[in-house]
């Protein structure tokens, strides 16, 4: 028996970063969006054996891969044994780009291991689960438009965007999540904005409203030598009615108000980052 999920990418369409709390990890608020550039998880269920395989880019060490660490955690959360199950990832969302990929693929394991193994466990037991994992995986069981709070992992569905196109582009460079945390924790870094206009922007499906409140606490922190005022301009310049780099980057993406814009604006964007995506919200 085999089971395909698909692994979303997000943006951030909000992302503001309070003060490190007690436990180490920093405050957040933040309006995420799925979007329409995935990899794939598929799992299938072996012969009977006690064991698990899980098969990345060779990039990559299995151990320490998400995969593998939400696979086993979900066998130790649940009980079952995995009868030689085998886990494939196909990756097409680019890493150290804040666009969530590695928290995804770990999502789309749980996911697909219910399926599998566990029908009956809940959203909200999955989610919990999720939230050991990383931050961002339990927006990741749900996805949609969420609004994420605590360091991430308590997300509450807000109406879902369904307007406008998305044009990220991964230039090549990656940041640190860790280093750019650390960044904002120098004095002086946090500036604080209130999310509420973006949830209510959301509520209205208004892609221009939404243009107007993006905004991520890490763009005041980015190295010195970051293409992302390069990339943000040249969205501009395309026709981009805002632009954002997503999560901790270094992926920036520009809003689009329709599909044939954002794809004019990709070709030309492409001559020089070649990664560059076309997507909408899902």
């Amino acid at each position: 028996m085999k089971c395909m999920e698909k692994a979303y990418a997000k943006v951030n369409l909000t992302l503001q970063v309070g003060s490190r709390r007690p436990d180490g990890y920093h405050a957040v608020m933040s309006v995420m969006q799925r979007i329409s550039l995935w990899d794939t998880v598929t799992a299938e269920r072996g012969t009977g054996r006690d064991t698990l395989l899980c098969s990345v880019p060779v990039t990559e060490n299995v151990d320490d891969n998400l995969c593998m660490k939400a696979a086993r955690a979900f066998f130790a959360e649940t009980g079952t044994k995995s009868d030689g199950v085998t886990i494939t990832l196909e990756k097409h969302i680019p890493v150290q780009a804040g666009l969530g990929g590695g928290s995804s693929d770990a999502a789309a394991v749980l996911r697909a291991l219910r399926t599998l193994y566990a029908p009956d466990i809940s959203d909200g037991r999955l989610e919990t689960l999720a939230a050991r994992l990383g931050s961002d995986v339990p927006f990741f069981i749900r996805g949609g438009t969420q609004l994420a709070t605590g360091r991430g992992e308590v997300v509450s569905p807000l109406p879902p965007l369904t307007a406008g196109w998305f044009v990220v582009v991964k230039p090549d460079e990656g940041y640190s999540t860790a280093e750019m945390y650390r960044r904002l924790d120098e004095p002086g870094s946090l500036l604080v904005r209130n999310s509420r206009y973006m949830q209510d922007a959301v509520a209205a499906n208004n892609v221009h409203a939404v243009a107007v409140e993006l905004h991520n606490s890490f763009e005041r922190v980015v190295p010195k030598d970051s293409s992302l005022r390069t990339i943000k301009d040249a969205l501009r310049a395309q026709g981009a009615l805002g632009t954002l780099l997503s999560g901790s980057g270094s992926a920036v993406f520009g809003l689009f108000d329709d599909q044939s814009a954002a794809a004019a604006a990709a070709e030309a964007l492409k001559k020089t980052w070649p990664r560059v995506f076309v997507a909408r919200p899902v």
